[in-house]
């Protein structure tokens, strides 16, 4: 429930405002390409502050930043609408592992705890929170399977004929 509801105030602004957040993310890159320990990657500003640099810019020099020695390849900035469709899609995901999770919560139904599990895969396949994702995921796994607790309030039914 918790990591659904930090999906979606995650990616909510994303979805609301793509053009800052590209320009958040070019300016991002710049930074992280020009103060890292490499200087293949680095990118002249022409003197200005990363900070202090139109949109359009950021946006502009970030795609010069080489991500091999050889430059043979540069930073793809993602448009606007690939950005408010990826948040959208995390939203929309954040949502549901919240609602599943009240509902694990509140009524301890099977089906809701296989619709959270369920939700829980998707996060991880799809790392909305990145590695956080997946940490989520064998935590629910174990706390959904295997944990003591779990075996308590569903137990399994017993083989037999």
């Amino acid at each position: 429930m918790i990591v659904g509801v930090a999906s979606v105030l995650f990616s909510l602004p994303v979805v609301t405002n793509p053009a800052s957040a590209r320009c958040t993310l070019s300016r991002a890159w710049l930074d992280d390409a020009n103060t890292d320990k490499k200087d293949w990657n680095n990118v002249d500003t022409g003197g200005v502050k990363i900070g202090d640099l139109s949109c359009p810019d950021a946006i502009a020099l970030a795609e010069q930043v080489p991500t091999n020695e050889k430059a043979t390849k540069r930073v793809k900035v993602p448009s606007e609408s690939a950005l408010r469709f990826q948040n959208a899609f995390a939203v929309v995901l954040g949502a549901g592992q919240a609602v599943s999770g009240f509902f694990v919560i509140r009524s301890l139904s099977r089906r809701a705890r296989m619709f959270a599990l369920g939700l829980s895969v998707a996060g991880t396949i799809i790392q909305v929170l990145g590695i956080l994702s997946l940490g989520v995921f064998v935590f629910v796994v174990y706390a959904f399977a295997f944990s003591p607790a779990s075996r308590q309030i569903w137990p399994r039914e017993p083989r037999g004929g």
